[in-house]
């Protein structure tokens, strides 16, 4: 059978296709990936995910997969509306019809693997061919694919032959975060090693997504994971099958570099190097996943011991219990949080409902849900005190418009770095005491992967469920403890005291206070008023 006559099996079986027209045998790793790839939506033709993370060990052969799945899009002209078959014109018009595939890394020279991959596959010379020669080129001869040429006689190039489509595949870096691709239209879109990239949400939400909104083409972002929790470990949480807040049309995988033993990796040689590898490296660099980093902040450890499955991710008011809830108001592009504790036993904090506003926000959004979180928590006979981050011009007037909140408590985290490190250093410290649960489901798991990924030096980083925890937790200490009714007056001039035990003692106490004298009874002592 001739490849012409195996292309349509080819279409929705990618280790088919790569063993068929390129000799590369694939393994699990990169079957799953291109099993996502394929998936479509109710259409038959449109993506089923239309954005995809991969992370993976090292030598996982993620370059090599990217390759074929960038191959395999355009030979097949994925993504785009098949023509009617039995008409010759709409054919013709969908052969015609311009693809182009944008590959990106964070300098040209890794951008650029991916063409080195490709072109040593087009030339039968790839190692995982295992001296097998690339069917595409050798049965249809070297004509159907043109990588001679630079485009603009300085970028790598790829142009298939219009007998197969004639997509093109082109090769760029993210320098100056990509803004030199604006005006393009993107048929598909990759990156490889996003994970180092410093500019990636700027890149993906500002440049990637608008050059593929009228196309519909897919987004593959590729990477090995460095430093812990990265901006790309936030744009793979999003396609997380495991994650309760998956975006639609996002799904992600991991692909380990175990896998590739047996394919382009000798076993031998494999269990050599892990065994002088550090141990707490290993799940990084061999299996792809995300770890602490140095720099992190909080420990994973004890923020993961933090969050509880069996706690409900929202509890209603208590009778006579205390409640604080912390506001991080963000009026620009933020995220605005607002977290509520239930605060009655000092030592077993309890988070009890969370709440976000997404984007740029009007001030009576945010001032309305303080007011409806206030009142949820100051109902049923308990009570509840109010934060909020008053850093800055805005923060003042946000205060002004909160002022209707009875005993509303102002934190800042301005001023200095010393003020806004001391309370974070609260949170760490009630954290790695396991003075404070949360629940492990729902929006709370927003707040832990924001724990994990927090570092001092966060700009670019997502934070704000993490600024409204540390002021939930600033009046933490300033709240009396236990439940409403068991609780005296309280007074910022005169520490509390216990009621006498006898009538006779409360009376000489009484006289003792008139005089304004001190005097110890019992194991009481009492301060002239």
């Amino acid at each position: 059978m001739s490849l012409l006559d195996d292309l349509p099996k080819g279409r929705w079986d990618v280790p088919f296709f790569a063993e068929r027209f390129f000799g590369v045998r694939t393994h699990p790793g990169q079957n799953e990936l291109f099993e996502k790839i394929v998936l479509r939506d109710m259409t038959g033709w449109r993506a089923a995910y239309l954005t995809i993370c991969g992370t993976s060990g090292n030598q996982a052969g993620k370059t090599l997969g990217l390759a074929l799945a960038i191959a395999h899009s355009c030979i097949y002209k994925m993504n785009m509306q098949p023509p009617d078959w039995q008409s010759e014109s709409s054919v013709r018009t969908w052969m015609r019809a311009p693809y182009d595939w944008w590959h990106f890394g964070i300098q040209q020279e890794v951008a650029e693997l991916a063409f080195v991959q490709l072109a040593k596959l087009f030339e039968s010379r790839h190692e995982a061919q295992q001296g097998r020669d690339c069917p595409l080129t050798t049965e249809l001869g070297p004509d159907i694919v043109d990588y001679s040429k630079k485009e603009r006689g300085e970028y790598q190039w790829i142009r298939f032959n219009p007998m197969i489509g004639g997509s093109e595949i082109h090769f760029r870096s993210t320098t100056e975060k990509g803004i030199g691709t604006l005006g393009k239209s993107m048929q598909g879109v990759s990156m490889d090693e996003c994970g180092f990239e410093q500019n990636l949400p700027f890149i993906v939400n500002e440049v990637f997504h608008l050059r593929r909104i009228a196309t519909g083409g897919q987004m593959l972002l590729i990477s090995t994971p460095s430093e812990g929790f990265t901006a790309f470990s936030d744009e793979w949480e999003k396609g997380n099958p495991k994650n309760p807040l998956k975006v639609p049309g996002h799904y992600s995988v991991r692909m380990s570099t175990r896998q590739n033993v047996g394919y382009g990796i000798d076993i031998e040689t494999f269990n050599s190097l892990v065994a002088s590898m550090p141990p707490d490296l290993i799940p990084q660099n061999i299996d792809g996943e995300f770890i602490q980093g140095s720099k992190s902040f909080f420990n994973a450890s004890a923020v993961d011991a933090a969050f509880l499955a069996a706690l409900p991710a929202k509890v209603i008011a208590q009778k006579d219990h205390r409640y604080i809830n912390g506001l991080d108001p963000a009026l620009t592009y933020d995220n605005t949080f607002d977290i509520t504790l239930d605060v009655t036993d000092r030592n077993n904090v309890v988070g009890v409902d969370i709440k976000r506003l997404q984007g740029k926000q009007q001030t009576i959004t945010v001032v309305g849900l303080a007011h409806d979180q206030h009142a949820a928590y100051a109902a049923n006979g308990a009570t509840v005190t109010t934060g909020v981050d008053v850093t800055g011009y805005g923060g003042k007037i946000m205060r002004e418009m909160l002022s209707g909140i009875p005993g509303l408590k102002s934190v800042e985290f301005g001023g200095s770095p010393k003020n806004k490190h001391r309370l974070l250093m609260d949170v760490k410290s009630m954290i790695e005491k396991g003075q404070i649960k949360f629940p492990r489901s729902g929006l709370w798991l927003e707040l832990r992967r924001q724990l994990l990924a927090y570092r001092l030096q966060d700009r670019k980083l997502s934070q704000d469920a993490v600024m409204a925890l540390a002021i939930a937790v600033r009046l933490v200490t300033r709240t009396p403890e236990g439940k409403v009714s068991s609780s005296l007056p309280f007074s910022y001039f005169e520490p509390e005291a216990p009621a006498p035990r006898k009538k006779a003692e409360g009376e000489y106490w009484d006289r003792l206070r008139r005089r304004g004298v001190w005097q110890k009874i019992g194991d009481h002592t009492e301060w002239p008023s």
